[in-house]
């Protein structure tokens, strides 16, 4: 089969490139579906095939040009190079315009945003080079690369991140501005040595606020209705707490984007700003230049806050300031890690937190995790879900509401057991409760509960 008319070049001219190709049939994405001109020359380049023209989103479309464009080879003439360092230095030289990397690099991005990938892997091993997307909370192994793309790869991410090119035995850390017609991302590159090159690892934020509404995130109603009393009050602490990836952050976001931004003044403290939210003053953290949580929580009491958010409680001085927020009259709301909402008291307990204090302070804590949803198109697997079976996640969560009995029973040093007691008493809905519900609604499985949470439900 010819296709010699249908080079990169020709199809990011003409806006048309083949999508599928069956022995019979030769199936076009095109652009502009109505022009007739291009497909009567199409047709005649090949006229012993069927021709099958149909309309391509525009970001498809950069998708597949950017992988053709990357499927060029990189280096004239490996055979030249003779070492390591040669072929180190060769492609740090050539890599700033060199298109085929450029394109894969651009097809990466566009692939992952396609799969909705909330991380990038970039791996090297003794011959290959994997690279994995992080979907839904799971690694998936999307292609491999070799040697020379891999460094041509990294240095043009050093380019990019303003990272010393030539610097590959120390960790980096910088960001990128990835934009296309959808999207506007914030890329976030950790980058460390390993003993087969470097592990890079890119984290894709989302710039957009669009998506931070409190139903849309998963949550019951009754766990709603205790959102929207949250948005009502004027101080105190509220803790979100679970491990890395369980949608803290999205979820604080999403509360502050709801409180009446216009009437308050409202600071959050943040390790990186995820969600870019107008009408809110936000801190990124940078520990380099002294700016950690605690140092910028004792300077922004003078910037008179009314909402104060603390992207995490770290240590005591972090906790301690949080409390003395609360006591004052401010509303803080900060994440903790901790496996459920119970532990989050005793955390605090234990990092030297008074309990009277933490009584008088205490209004909710909300435990979280993100599992996957069972894909509605298929149930089983299909192109959508990439065959798992799975598409997106939803939030399954434990609410403590602390009511003036609960916050008598903290200040008088309950202990963990009692604790559990009591919220049994008053009907409290564990994660697991939680999860439970979210099976029975067929929103997901038990295997997938079993994989989140460990247990068998």
């Amino acid at each position: 089969m010819n296709y010699s008319l249908l080079t990169p070049a020709f199809s990011a001219a003409n806006g048309i490139l083949i999508t599928r190709f069956d022995g019979v049939n030769i199936y076009f994405g095109m652009l502009n579906p109505c022009d007739s001109v291009l497909k009567i020359r199409i047709r005649k380049t090949y006229p012993e095939y069927h021709c099958v023209f149909s309309e391509i989103e525009n970001d498809d479309f950069n998708l597949k040009l950017s992988q053709l464009y990357s499927e060029e080879p990189l280096l004239a003439e490996t055979s030249q190079i003779h070492s390591v360092e040669d072929t180190r230095q060769s492609i740090i030289d050539r890599v700033a315009d060199d298109a085929p990397i450029v394109n894969l690099l651009n097809s990466i991005f566009l692939e992952a945003i396609s799969k909705r990938a909330s991380d990038i892997h970039i791996e090297s091993g003794h011959s290959e080079t994997s690279i994995r997307y992080r979907i839904d909370g799971l690694m998936t192994l999307i292609k491999k690369i070799n040697y020379e793309r891999t460094l041509a790869i990294s240095a043009r991410l050093k380019i990019l991140a303003n990272l010393n090119v030539l610097e590959n035995r120390r960790p980096q850390d910088g960001h990128i501005d990835v934009r296309t017609d959808s999207f506007s991302l914030d890329v976030r590159i950790s980058i460390i040595p390993t003993i087969w090159g470097e592990s890079i690892v890119l984290r894709l934020l989302n710039r957009s606020d669009s998506l931070l509404s409190l139903d849309r995130l998963g949550f019951f109603e009754s766990h709603l209705d205790l959102l929207q009393d949250i948005l009502h009050l004027s101080s105190g602490l509220i803790l979100v707490t679970g491990p890395t990836g369980s949608g803290k952050t999205t979820t604080l976001a999403a509360i502050l984007k709801n409180l009446d931004i216009n009437g308050n003044k409202i600071i959050s403290i943040e390790d990186p700003v995820e969600y870019r939210i107008e009408g809110i003053t936000q801190v990124q953290v940078h520990e380099d230049l002294q700016l950690c949580f605690d140092s910028i929580l004792r300077r922004i009491f003078r910037q008179d806050p009314d909402i104060i958010m603390i992207g995490e409680i770290r240590d005591i001085e972090t906790a301690e300031l949080a409390i003395r927020a609360a006591l004052t009259g401010h509303l803080v709301f900060a994440t903790l890690h901790t496996n459920n909402a119970i532990e989050a008291v005793y955390r605090l307990q234990n990092m030297g937190i008074p309990d009277y204090m933490l009584a008088a302070v205490l209004r909710m804590v909300i435990a979280q995790r993100l599992i996957r949803k069972v894909c509605q198109e298929c149930k089983s697997g299909c192109i959508n879900c990439s065959h798992t079976g799975y598409l997106n996640r939803t939030v399954i969560a434990e609410f403590i509401s602390v009511d003036s009995k609960l916050s008598d029973l903290i200040s008088s040093g309950i202990k963990i057991d009692q604790m559990r007691n009591y919220l049994k008493q008053i009907n409290f809905k564990s994660l697991f409760d939680d999860a439970n519900e979210k099976v029975a609604l067929k929103l997901t499985t038990e295997s997938e509960v079993r994989r989140e949470l460990g247990v068998k439900i």
